[in-house]
This record gives structure tokens, C-alpha cells and sequence, in this order.
């Protein structure tokens, strides 16, 4: 029987090898990890509540405070002190309305408040790429087929060679350059995400295929 609760850990000797082939679960394994992920989720699920209610309103609350407040303070660049800490007040801000509230309530992890302004279906966030994009990219490609080379697409953003299984080629010496550009510009890199744009400049995939989602951008 497959047990994922509790989990042992088995050290990786550095002398060691990896298998090559993948290990190929019976129907009955799938079968029996499927019923302790069912479990699993039924006991996180009935966990939910007041406190898990509290905790996002409270992180709404805090990110439009600190935005309101770095706002705020940019209207003091005479005071250097006062702009810089708008600056870093509006960067949490930005932060906590990216990842802890745009990215979890896309997720779905609200959806079961019934809250129109925090349900995954609807919800819009404060970024250049579109919510349906991103959860086509994010939720679907990435976290259905999370590490795959070919598949899993944040495995460099179709920019960089992160992974031994990605082919080599000499573009890939200018990674630390690449990773700075998608550092510094990385709201517009998830953007161009979905676009699949290695895959347009290589011919396999044509522009009247991401025109719907070009519209979606603009």
C-alpha cells in the first residue's frame, strides 16, 4: 500500500545515482493515493472558516492601507526619508495584492466564502496580465505538469535553461543577462507568458493563434 501520510524522507548521497526510469505506480497505488488526497482535501475543507475569513480581510485591509499611505508619502519628495518609505509602502503593497490576494484567491482558496470580490471565476487583479491568462498558464500548465520540460512552462519562461533535460544551445550563455531583464521587467514577462513567444519566433506557432489573447492584453 502507497502511504503519503506520514511521508519518510530518503537522503540523496551525493555518489548516488537516480533511476532512469520513471517509478510506475499499480491501479491499485493510483487508486489508494487518489482516496488519501480525497482525504486530505475533505479535512482541509472542513477546516475552513472565521479564521481563514479574518486572514484575507485582514491582508485586504493591510495592502490598501499601505497603499493609500505610500501614495501618499510620494507627495513629499522634499523629504527624502518620507518618499523612500512610499516607495517601500507601495511595494508590499504591490507584493500582498499580487501574490498573497491575486494569486491565492485565482487559486480558488476563497472560492468557498461565496464573496464576489474574492471569487476565482471573476476575480481581475491589478497587473498586466490578464486573470484568464494566468490561470491557463499558471494554474493549469504549470501546477498540472509542474517540472516537466516542455510542458511546464515557468521552467524558464521559455527564456531561460534551467533544467539539464533542456536542449543546450549557445543563446543559453546569456542567461544571467536574460534573468536580469525578466527580474527587472517580470510583471510584463508574465504577461508575454502565455504567448508562447519562443514557440512563435521558432514557427510553431502562428500569430493568428495568440491574437485572441493580444485583444485580452490591450
Amino acid at each position: 500500500m502507497l502511504s503519503i501520510l506520514p511521508t519518510a524522507v530518503i537522503p540523496f548521497r551525493r555518489n548516488e545515482t537516480l533511476p532512469d526510469e520513471p517509478t510506475v505506480l499499480t491501479y491499485e497505488q493510483v487508486e489508494e493515493l487518489g482516496r488519501e488526497l480525497d482525504d486530505l482535501r475533505a479535512r482541509t475543507v472542513a477546516k475552513l472558516g472565521d479564521e481563514d475569513r479574518e486572514y484575507i480581510y485582514k491582508i485586504i485591509k493591510a495592502q490598501r492601507g499601505l497603499e493609500i499611505t505610500g501614495r501618499a508619502l510620494m507627495y513629499l519628495p522634499f523629504v527624502p526619508p518620507a518618499w523612500l518609505a512610499g516607495v517601500g509602502a507601495l511595494g508590499v503593497a504591490k507584493i500582498l495584492d499580487n501574490m498573497e490576494i491575486g494569486h491565492n484567491v485565482m487559486h480558488g482558496q476563497y472560492d468557498w466564502m461565496r464573496e464576489p470580490g474574492l471569487n476565482s471565476e471573476v476575480f481581475e487583479w491589478d497587473t498586466v496580465c490578464p486573470a484568464d491568462q494566468w490561470k491557463h498558464s499558471h494554474n493549469y500548465m504549470h501546477h498540472t505538469f509542474t517540472n516537466i520540460v516542455g510542458m511546464d512552462r515557468d521552467i524558464g519562461y521559455g527564456i531561460l535553461r534551467m533544467d539539464q533535460d533542456q536542449k543546450w544551445n549557445p543563446y543559453y550563455l546569456g542567461n544571467p543577462v536574460y534573468a536580469f531583464l525578466l527580474m527587472t521587467f517580470f510583471e510584463w514577462g508574465v504577461m508575454l507568458h502565455d504567448l508562447e513567444t519562443e514557440n512563435i519566433v521558432a514557427g510553431k506557432r502562428k500569430w493568428h493563434d495568440v491574437k485572441p489573447l493580444l485583444q485580452g492584453m490591450w
